[in-house]
């Protein structure tokens, strides 16, 4: 019976691996939670998250076109919101911002349009809650509450 040693290169593959640079971050909203895990090369500069996605999925908004050859034509526009980041990076620091996604619903607004008609669609509104500067190649970890109720965890592993 041939047994093909694999522990060298497993282990070997696990150190690469955990000697990754990484970010992890945790944001409890009270509702939900959100965790990211940004792994970060030696060529990474920037990257944007978005609204994290949640538990729920995205909301629906309403939306209307005036004008159109039938006349106003209603639809809906999907869009996110909550918590998310953006990662800057140089060869000695991460800036790391928490962002807040939020939509201003224009749906009361298209729900009374019986006479006159607006082109009217909902407004996604970004909000920077903190920026955290990390020195890179310095492990950091931390727990921050944020001023609109948002608990921030965060690990940074060079």
């Amino acid at each position: 019976m041939n047994f093909i040693r694999l522990a060298p290169a497993l282990s070997a593959c696990l150190a690469a691996a955990a000697a990754a640079e990484t970010l992890e971050l945790e944001i409890r909203t009270g509702e939900n939670n959100y965790r990211a895990r940004q792994e970060l090369g030696e060529t990474f500069e920037s990257f944007n998250s978005g609204a994290i996605p949640g538990d729920r999925p995205p909301r629906e908004y309403l939306a209307i076109r005036c004008g159109g050859p039938w006349g106003a034509l209603k639809y809906r526009v999907t869009l996110p919101s909550g918590p998310g980041y953006q990662l800057r990076a140089n060869n000695e620091r991460l800036l790391l911002q928490i962002l807040e996604h939020s939509v201003i619903s224009e749906d009361r607004a298209i729900a009374a349009m019986s006479v006159h008609c607006v082109d009217t669609e909902p407004r996604q509104v970004v909000k920077s809650l903190v920026e955290i500067e990390l020195e890179r190649g310095s492990p950091a970890a931390q727990q921050v509450q944020l001023a609109n109720g948002y608990v921030l965890e965060y690990r940074y592993t060079p």
